[in-house]
């Protein structure tokens, strides 16, 4: 087992494993009263009563979500984890970790043996074969011995959501998982965006870029011009990304050319007429790096983009006094400016980028994307069925709301009378900050278990609606003192942008649907996707950097070669052998 564990680590993250161990946490969130061991008892039928225990069970987990908004899980420190423990009864013991330790982490705990009773999965870091692998290995307990249907939250989120057992159920028919649900329109279409720094377009009176040739033409104007007139012609950067963006930028030029798939599972690997096709072989992709190739050589990509963090890339586009960056190859506003702030309120969504073929191709992931294994229980939990009915409650709406975005009263609370929803009807709650804005350690900023469906993200009161989406069509700069201080804006804008890209939405059909494979074909997918994904990277990388040779037709073919010497067309006839 370890040793398959280790070829699953791809070269990207091996170099950080050591990184991850230092830097990931593991927090006691246990009240003042010292922890006490998880115990043998069972709970007898569903227990929905609170609390669920009577301060004698601690349940260790792994988290994601330490970051600008969470610098601790610990029961002292966090409202949020304060909040659970002391309605349930039940101590936790959080080993946290920031979004781009996780996985990493997850591999050295279970490569070590050492892992928690329960696994809190970060969106789809935990793919369906790891739940069939582990679970075959008895790491990963099947949930249907504990009926979680019995439990109300959990039998609405499958009745809503069928599709959550194609998620997390394997090909024995056992649910390894429970699911996570984030129903939301812009978390579907980030699979290759780009957003642009609105007044340098509205102040010298252009237009949003619609094609590759008006981006191309843009970005050298940014280049050529003293845009943000501070007197200094060499200070704009045109545009940049952050390296956990390489894979995005691609897609949003390669969506340009061809209905390019980019997944949380697959880059550049769909489905056309049916057959499982390589995309990054095709003609059309090659176009599209040397379109990026293009960029680069013009000094029109800033160069850190291939190396630089998220963090990084906000300081760009939030420059004080002046702001410097142009565009970004990047799925939101908050990825490259701080969120809240006025220059994030001045930060668009791009249109959908036309090639120069016609070819027009939304951001869209696939379908079962909203949908991830949420709590994973191992065979280290001595109290199975309680940690069943702890994750019921964590998918109460108020229980929810918090782990979101902080205490009600403090962060939200109920809807005002007469008012209405984002989606017109009566609305759930109403925001009190702007979610973003929220005290450090308020919640645990939406990494809790939650079943986020239309009802929760947009049954929030509407406040400001027509102002938002009249900003982001005009612009217009006397409307910006009213989105400033609307807590319902980054809700707003992210319905209004998705819905403007509806009309290039692609079909169902281009994209992998999740697969139960056995266990031989499961280790060798894995075994070949670890080395293949961080190649299929790197190579671009170098093809855009210009250390390979794009224009160059041995070069190209070499990289052909180095594909199918890794396994990639294996991989395809593997996945096409589990398609009906």
């Amino acid at each position: 087992m370890k040793k398959f564990l280790v070829q699953t680590l791809s070269t990207a993250l091996v170099g950080v494993l050591f990184l991850s161990l230092a830097s990931c946490n593991r927090q006691s969130t246990t009240p003042p009263a010292a922890a006490s061991p998880s115990t043998g008892s069972q709970v007898s039928g569903p227990k929905l009563e609170l609390p669920l225990a009577n301060g004698d069970v601690t349940f260790s987990l792994l988290l994601a979500g330490i970051g600008n908004l969470v610098s601790s899980f610990d029961y002292a420190d966090n409202a949020f984890t304060k909040r659970i423990v002391d309605e349930t009864g039940i101590k936790l013991d959080i080993i946290g970790v920031s979004d781009t330790d996780y996985k990493a982490r997850l591999n050295v705990l279970l490569g070590s043996g050492d892992y928690p009773d329960l696994i809190i999965s970060r969106y789809s870091d935990v793919t369906l074969n790891d739940l069939i692998y582990f679970g075959n290995e008895g790491i990963f307990i099947s949930m249907d011995q504990f009926n979680p249907l019995a439990y109300p939250n959990i039998k609405a989120a499958f009745e809503e959501y069928p599709a959550a057992y194609d998620r997390v159920r394997g090909a024995d028919g056992k649910l390894y998982s429970l699911p996570t649900v984030n129903d939301c329109l812009h978390c579907r279409f980030r699979g290759g965006r780009a957003v642009y720094y609105m007044p340098w377009i509205r102040d010298n009176g252009r237009t949003p870029p619609q094609t590759t040739d008006d981006l191309l033409e843009y970005l050298r104007w940014v280049k050529a011009n003293d845009v943000n007139k501070n007197g200094n012609r060499n200070d704009e950067i045109p545009v940049a990304f952050c390296r956990d963006d390489i894979k995005t930028a691609i897609s949003y030029i390669a969506k340009a050319y061809m209905p390019f798939v980019n997944t949380d599972q697959y880059f550049g690997l769909g489905l056309v007429d049916g057959k499982v096709t390589e995309q990054y072989k095709a003609d059309e992709f090659r176009e599209a790096l040397k379109y990026l190739a293009n960029l680069y050589k013009e000094g029109l990509i800033l160069p850190d983009s291939f190396t630089m963090a998220r963090q990084q890339l906000r300081a760009l586009g939030g420059a004080d006094p002046a702001p410097v960056l142009a565009y970004a190859f990047t799925n939101s506003q908050g990825d490259a400016s701080s969120t809240g702030t006025q220059r994030w309120i001045e930060t668009f969504i791009a249109p959908v980028l036309k090639g120069p073929a016609g070819q027009q191709n939304g951001p869209n992931k696939d379908p079962w994307s909203i949908i991830n294994p949420g709590l994973i229980i191992t065979d280290k939990c001595k109290n199975p069925e309680l940690a069943v009915a702890w994750y019921n409650y964590l998918l109460n709406f108020d229980v929810s709301m918090d782990g979101y975005i902080g205490p009600k009263g403090q962060c939200w609370d109920e809807p005002d009378a007469g008012t209405t929803s984002l989606m017109g009807g009566a609305p759930k709650y109403k925001l009190l900050i702007g979610y973003g804005t929220q005290p450090v350690n308020a919640g645990w900023n939406q990494y809790n278990p939650m079943i986020r469906n239309n009802d929760f993200r947009l049954g929030e009161q509407a406040k400001g609606a027509d102002a938002a989406r009249q900003w982001l069509s005009t612009g217009d700069p006397s409307l910006l003192s009213q989105l400033v201080d609307n807590a319902s804006y980054n809700e707003e804008q992210n319905y209004f942008n998705t819905v403007d890209q509806f009309p290039y939405e692609m079909p169902a059909g281009y994209f992998i649907p999740p697969i139960a494979m056995d266990e031989t074909d499961t280790a060798r997918l894995a075994d070949i996707n670890a080395n293949l994904e961080t190649f299929k990277e790197q190579a671009c990388v170098e093809f855009i950097a210009g250390s390979r040779d794009i224009n160059n037709d041995a070069v190209w073919n070499t990289y052909l070669s180095e594909l199918d010497r890794m396994g990639s067309g294996e991989m395809a006839s593997l996945i096409q052998k589990y398609l009906k």
